[in-house]
């Protein structure tokens, strides 16, 4: 059971996966944000989606300073899930609705927020930060990460690898088995700008001719 008691995907979305097989209580109007009780209050505000969703889990000792997608796997050998397991299945599809609002609780959602912009650009290694968001949506665009890396930098402490190429992303996320949901409800508008195509990288990108991005001065280190 979470702190709170009360499930936190279906205090957002009045929807849970889980129905009535659910550990936390349905409550609909509640804003996990604004609790009456002070106490109940204190201990959310530190609880993250990805918290949120490996609480699910009591018999899983999840590992918070380790990478998400990492201890997501580690769970499933746990609970010897297999691939083909509705609840494998089930637990991997509200995993991605955590990834994605993990993203947003780090990073945010307003396209426009330069003050969102100028953190990625400082997370990717752009130097110098641009001054502007048109600048720093382009540096971002023209940078090649892994977005669950983006996600475990925050909990891990590890720098974030900036790849030369899609291609070259796509074969460490193919590897490591980092996926992000490229098409998710509560993805915002900055995620639009680092979504890659990650099972068929673009020819032009993966043939390393377009690997600088000479207007933005954007630096990628390679793999």
């Amino acid at each position: 059971m979470s702190s709170s008691g009360v499930c936190y995907i279906y205090a957002q979305t009045g929807e849970c996966r889980y129905g009535s097989r659910c550990k936390y209580a349905h409550v609909e109007g509640v804003d996990l944000r604004d609790s009456n009780n002070s106490t109940e209050r204190s201990q959310t505000s530190t609880q993250t989606p990805l918290d949120e969703f490996f609480a699910k889990y009591p018999e899983f000792d999840y590992n918070s300073s380790a990478s998400a997608s990492m201890e997501f796997y580690r769970m499933c050998n746990k609970l010897f899930w297999g691939r083909e397991d509705d609840e494998r299945q089930c637990a991997h599809n509200d995993f991605k609705d955590a990834l994605v609002q993990q993203f947003n609780h780090i990073y945010g959602t307003d396209a426009d927020d330069l003050a969102s912009w100028s953190t990625l650009c400082q997370i990717v290694r752009v130097s110098p930060i641009p001054g502007t968001l048109k600048s720093c949506r382009k540096a971002v665009k023209n940078t090649h990460v892994n977005i669950v890396d983006l996600i475990d930098t925050k909990m891990t402490g590890e720098p974030v690898t900036v790849f030369v190429s899609e291609l070259k992303l796509s074969e460490y996320t193919k590897q490591t088995g980092k996926f992000f949901p490229r098409d998710n409800a509560y993805a915002g508008g900055l995620l639009r700008y680092l979504l890659r195509r990650i099972m068929s990288p673009r020819p032009e990108v993966a043939s390393g001719r377009k690997t600088r991005s000479k207007r933005t001065g954007v630096t990628k280190a390679t793999s």
